[in-house]
């Protein structure tokens, strides 16, 4: 045996018509041979590659790809024997070496209550006959009996998918899944029979190019991060893209209420100005009309008084002539002019009333003869309408319901009756014309549910095991995860947690103790280094200065001693030889702490110096009355020798006005104190050098203590760095719960299939329930004539229209001929009057006449004077009246124009007021963003709906804004007087939404920019690292695949001296720039162009990727985009003595049936052992259904010898082939035969070829 996997044995069991059947190889090769109906084909689908695909799917089994022939009709059909239910294996069994075995299978059951197959995969390191699957009986083993047989050398796999999983990492480690599945294509491919006949060169191409070895995932996953950073920081990219948009119609909506609130400001504030100049105005103008209105009053006035004298004036002639006696004789001709007069009115006004009344008689008569010609068309008209309504009453078969309307009196009843009557009769009518359709459709209806049933059945079958698998992948993934949790948390120092929903609040915890316990540390390590950097400060100078001074008081002028002359009291000091150590120590802290240590003897006297500092005047100091400084200082200098002396000394201070004393006490003036110190560093050169190296030594020792803080506290910081690393490592290590999410939607989605199946299996059982009884329920009978009752409808509202048009003449022509008679009675009455005042006035002229002849001639001289003061007295009278209506009026006007002068002075100041406030709140409004928000502010009057409008969309665009910013942008509608001010504040800053708008797009265009700039390094990562260096190789490793593939086809030449080569090409269909990147790819050598030419080529290529499938991690979209053999194709050539042209469809159309096989199955082999040639312990099978129909025996041969060369294993049918060809140096063969006498069964007998000999098995 060899070292990789081989197939040793196959077996059947109680599936079709094999009962109990088993193959055995040799050398890793079989060929099933008989006659066409024994079942060859069949074993072949029952075993390879179903036991590799784990799929149930028909055209997956058949080896013509066809649905016809399921895996239930497999166990159900033939070999059945009529039972209800039915169970069988199919097995694989694999060698490896001498002693490891591998065996894949399958347990198969199906009953006749359903279409669908249970099957149950296993696998074993057992052999069957070891492991036994039928009983004592026969019976095959149950599922539990089976895993109890295999115990723990065995499993039985919950899902098709564990099983692949296995079957693929047992027999070919290191195959990914999607390379598995292309070799299952190609096995699939490889199994079709007389294969040579459909010639696809894509396909053939797809086969080649899949079997060429892919490239590392492992090499794409660093790049992949990088990706899938950048596809983050495209999120918040396009988080920013989505609040742009958001804020921007934010900003939108802002704008339009901004325009419209100070448009509405601007224009009350305009409207305010224009008002208050029109008041103004308006107040100066009535104030004009007012004054002017008062002088024409006061005129009309003085007119008035002069008309009443003169009219006073002609009544007293008048009187005077009518009190005359010769006027008095013939005053009666007065009085009857003026009757005559008013019976001559009243006359003429008699007649034009009777003339009127008489032409409106002539009219009513004349209305009336209309109304009544009118009245009778109408009533012949009802008359032809409703006999017409009748016939179609009784054509409809509704007489009743035309007599019922006819009998009544109400219009609208007798309507609404015929319109609901004819509705019912249409609906009644519409009803049986549906049933008759219902019925027809209820039958269609029937035989489509219990279509529909069927179906629906088979779907939940599948659901129904969808769900079981997803349940099962749920169960491990959340027993995974606990398991993967426990040793996590075990392995955990830092986070302590016992769930998993603990892990982000322990982590933040433990995130602010590492950030607590760092500012802390960073605030010592600060405060120390200060101290540290003073210490060194102090210290640098103390080694620089020869003499360290006291320290100076805030209040001296730092430059004064560098330019002065003069020194301090104690460099011009030293003590005696002699003095005490403790007196020195506690003299200098006198002196020091009295302020006289350190201050300044000038060599003269010091009146009218710098003020800004301390000195000693020996001129001020009287000699202490006993002992002194002397006594333990001494002096070369004058002055200061006079200063010491007139200091007092002793065992303490005296009481002298200075005085120092030998306990450390002091007094200056009315000042006093003490102070001590051990040793002095100031007075006397020995003492300053030895206190400076004492400070020193002090410092040095503070610097080297602060040192080692400083190190102490690197060292925490150092160990909280790694405890934050080993934080960060545990949660980076914890187990991800995205498989049990997936397996969980995966899970819900089964559950919902199958409850969505479950519902619809009710559904079509209801269906067919349902129509059942709609076909039973609807009767067909005979249908009224719908249009005679739409007939009668039409006919009866014509009818009932003309009854009512009849009934309304008749009315108008009786009212007319009321209207008519009265009128000519009112005229005859009118006309009579008429005569009756003629006539008065006729006798009236009569009696006049006479009177006027019989009256003298003085009296016809006084009434004409009379007749004409008269005339003037009427005159006067009238101007007066006018005069006085025109005094009425301007003292109205007068009146009027006072109120308006008031009402406009009142409504000036109102304006006033008005422009005063709009002119505040349109600076108040503009002083803000809104200004900035708006933009340009349109002219004109806003319409308060339109501004209350804006406001409630900008509330409404505030809520969803904020719903969409939360997080970092905080907005607010704060109210202000009668608006609302819309305010964002991002980041602690406010601002308005057109601010917020850039702000947002300058951070946008801010991550672009470093999206660009990292896209463009991981583009120069990919093309400059290990990738390319991996992906060039896989291209140079795959052509030297190709160029051993063409040596082993090369060794086949046909009789006809035909040969057959491949030759692997970049694909012309590509974009233009693929071979040039390819070959660019090759190089190592790349200058900048050939560099950005690469950068281009790929990020097309990601783009392409990207825009084609999103849901896919970066890993596959790199995959796809650095899948080198997409780039490329494979193009078959052949040469059959003429040189190497490429197989066409038309090419190979010209090749005889062998030459046609030999051109495509070469290929194909090729193909096959590519796939297994990056997979060394692989099983190599190939398999091939009716094997190399018409192909002579000699390029059988070769073919063969191609398949020993490849080191492939097959597994062959035919029907006639036995394959004992020198050129194979081994198979078994079995015979397989049919019982006879009603035997169904198929059994085999085996034989071996071991490349010389053919025999058969004991």
């Amino acid at each position: 045996m060899t070292d990789r996997w081989q197939p040793s044995r196959a077996g059947i069991t109680n599936v079709w018509r094999y009962y109990d059947e088993i193959f055995s190889f040799y050398q890793g090769r079989l060929l099933l041979r008989g006659p066409n109906g024994t079942g060859k084909s069949k074993a072949l689908e029952l075993l390879l590659p179903f036991l590799f695909d784990a799929n149930l799917r028909p055209h997956r089994l058949s080896t013509f790809g066809s649905a016809d022939r399921t895996m239930h009709w497999n166990l159900m059909g033939e070999g059945a024997q009529g039972s209800s239910t039915r169970v069988g294996y199919v097995w694989l069994e694999f060698q490896q070496g001498d002693d490891e075995w591998f065996t894949c299978g399958a347990r198969l059951e199906a009953t006749t209550n359903t279409t669908n197959v249970q099957a149950s995969y296993f696998t074993t390191s057992l052999r069957i006959g070891d492991l036994l699957l039928v009983n004592e009986s026969g019976r095959p083993l149950t599922k539990a009996e089976l895993i109890a047989a295999m115990g723990d050398h065995g499993v039985m796999h919950a899902t098709p998918a564990d099983y692949r999983h296995t079957v693929r990492t047992t027999l070919f480690p290191g195959v990914t899944e999607q390379r598995y599945d292309s070799l299952i294509t190609a096995l699939l491919q490889l199994r079709t029979p007389k294969l040579s006949e459909r010639l696809d060169p894509g396909v053939l191409s797809s086969l080649l190019s899949k079997a060429l070895p892919p490239l590392d995932q492992s090499d794409l996953t660093e790049i992949a991060e990088g990706f899938e950073r950048l596809d983050r920081q495209r999120e918040e990219l396009r988080r920013l893209d989505e609040e742009i948009v958001t804020a921007g119609k934010l900003a939108d909506v802002q704008r339009t209420y901004a325009q419209r609130v100070l448009g509405a400001a601007a224009f009350t504030l305009s409207t305010a100005t224009e008002n208050l100049e029109d008041m103004t105005r308006a107040a100066r103008m009535s104030e004009r009309r007012f004054q002017r209105q008062v002088t024409l009053t006061d005129e009309a006035f003085e007119q008035l008084a002069a008309l009443g004298r003169e009219a006073r004036a002609v009544d007293a002639e008048i009187a005077g002539i009518s009190d005359l006696p010769a006027y008095q004789e013939g005053k009666q001709l007065d009085l009857l002019r003026q009757q005559h007069s008013g019976a001559a009115l009243r006359a003429s006004e008699a007649a034009a009333h009777a003339a009127k009344l008489r032409a409106r008689a002539v009219a009513d008569e004349e209305h009336a003869a209309q109304a009544k010609a009118e009245a009778a068309a109408r009533a012949d008209a009802l008359r032809r309408s409703a006999a017409e309504a009748r016939a179609a009453a009784e054509l409809a078969g509704m007489p009743s319901v035309f007599e019922e309307i006819d009998a009544g009196t109400d219009a609208r009843a007798g309507r609404e009756l015929l319109t609901a009557t004819v509705d019912a009769r249409l609906a009644e009518i519409s009803t049986l014309q549906n049933a008759v359709v219902e019925h027809e459709k209820a039958v269609d209806a029937r035989e489509t549910a219990r279509q529909r049933l069927e179906e629906t059945r088979e779907e939940l079958e599948l659901a129904t095991e969808a769900e079981i698998a997803a349940q099962y992948t749920f169960e491990q993934a959340f027993a995974k995860f606990g398991a993967d949790f426990e040793t996590w948390t075990r392995g955990c120092s830092e986070l302590r947690v016992s769930d998993q929903s603990e892990i982000v609040e322990a982590a933040a915890l433990a995130r602010e103790e590492f950030s607590a316990i760092e500012a802390r540390l960073h605030e010592t390590r600060s405060a120390l280094n200060n101290q540290l950097s003073q210490y060194r400060s102090i210290r640098e100078k103390l080694a620089n200065q020869a003499d360290v001074p006291p320290p100076a008081p805030y209040t001296r002028d730092a430059e004064y001693r560098t330019y002065a002359a003069g020194a301090p009291l104690w460099r011009l000091v030293d003590f005696r030889e002699g003095t005490p150590p403790e007196v020195r120590g506690a003299v200098e802290a006198a002196l020091e702490a009295s302020g006289l240590l350190d201050a300044w003897l000038t060599p003269e006297n010091s009146f009218g110096v710098s003020d800004q500092d301390r000195f000693t005047e020996p001129l001020l100091v009287a000699p202490a009355p006993g002992s002194s400084l002397l006594e333990v200082l001494v002096t070369e200098d004058e002055r200061c020798y006079q200063f010491l002396e007139g200091v007092a000394f002793g065992a303490t201070a005296t009481g002298h006005v200075t005085a120092i004393g030998a306990d450390g006490t002091w007094r200056v003036g009315n000042l006093h104190g003490r102070w001590v110190k051990e040793a002095p560093a100031y007075i006397g050169q020995k003492a300053r050098h030895r206190a400076r190296a004492g400070r020193i030594a002090e410092l040095t020792g503070l610097i080297e203590q602060l040192a080692t803080d400083l190190s102490g506290v690197d060292a925490a910081l150092s160990q909280i760095a790694v405890r934050r690393a080993t934080l960060a490592g545990e949660l980076a290590r914890q187990p991800s719960t995205d498989p049990i999410e997936v397996a969980e939607e995966q899970r819900t989605k089964a559950q919902l299939r199958c409850a969505a199946r479950k519902d619809a299996v009710a559904a079509a059982s209801r269906r067919v329930a349902e129509a059942e009884a709609a076909v039973s329920a609807l009767t067909v009978t005979d249908v009224p004539d719908k249009d005679a009752v739409s007939a009668f409808l039409a006919a009866g509202h014509r009818w009932l229209d003309d009854r009512h048009d009849a009934l309304a003449a008749e009315a108008l022509s009786v009212e007319a001929g009321n209207r008519a008679s009265v009128s000519g009675s009112l005229a005859d009455e009118a006309e009579e009057i008429a005569a009756a005042r003629q006539q008065e006035a006729a006798d009236l002229a009569i009696t006049l006449e006479t009177v006027e002849r019989a009256a003298g001639a003085e009296f016809h001289a006084l009434d004409q004077q009379l007749i004409t003061l008269r005339a003037k007295a009427l005159a006067l009278a009238e101007e007066r009246e006018l005069l006085q209506d025109k005094q009425t009026g301007l003292a109205r006007t007068l009146g009027t124009l006072e109120e308006k002068r008031k009402t406009d002075n009142a409504r000036a100041a109102e304006a006033t007021v008005a422009f005063e406030l709009a002119d505040t709140r349109y600076r108040h409004l503009t002083a803000a963003h809104l200004p900035e928000d708006a933009g340009e502010v349109p002219d004109g009057p806003v319409d308060p709906r339109l501004i209350r409008d804006a406001e409630s969309r900008l509330s409404l665009a505030v809520h969803a804004a904020q719903h969409e910013l939360a997080g970092r942008i905080d907005l607010s509608l704060d109210p202000d007087d009668d608006v609302t001010v819309l305010t964002a504040t991002v980041d602690g800053t406010r601002m308005g939404a057109h601010a917020l708008l850039h702000v947002l797009q300058a951070e946008r265009d801010r991550v672009r920019t470093h999206i660009t700039d990292a896209e463009r390094d991981l583009f120069d990562q990919t093309l400059t690292g290990h990738t390319r260096r991996h992906l060039a190789q896989r291209i140079q490793g795959a052509a030297e695949l190709v160029d051993a593939m063409n040596q082993h086809l090369a060794r086949v030449k046909t009789a006809s001296g035909i040969r057959v080569q491949l030759d692997w090409q970049v694909d012309p269909q590509l974009p233009p720039g693929t071979r040039e990147a390819r070959d660019l790819l090759l190089r190592t050598d790349l200058d900048a162009s050939e560099r950005a030419m690469l950068h281009q080529f790929f990020r097309e290529r990601v783009e392409e990727a990207r825009a084609h499938d999103t849901a896919t991690g970066w890993e596959q979209q790199l995959a796809q985009v650095l899948d080198y053999t997409t780039w490329h194709q494979f193009v078959v050539k052949v040469d059959r003595g003429e040189g190497w042209v490429p197989v066409t469809k038309r090419v190979h159309g010209a090749l005889s049936g062998g030459e046609k096989a030999i051109v495509l199955h070469l290929p194909l082999f090729a193909a096959a052992a590519a796939h297994y040639h990056a997979t060394p312990t692989a099983p190599r099978l190939i398999l091939l259904d009716e094997v190399f129909v018409g192909v002579d025996a000699t390029n059988r041969g070769q073919l063969l010898e191609l398949l020993v060369n490849f080191d492939l294993d097959l597994v062959l049918t035919s029907d006639h082939e036995w394959c004992d060809y020198q050129e194979l140096t081994g198979i078994a063969i079995h015979q397989l035969t049919t019982g006879t006498d009603g035997d169904d069964a198929v059994t085999t007998v085996r034989f071996t070829w071991d490349g010389h000999r053919l025999q058969a098995d004991d």
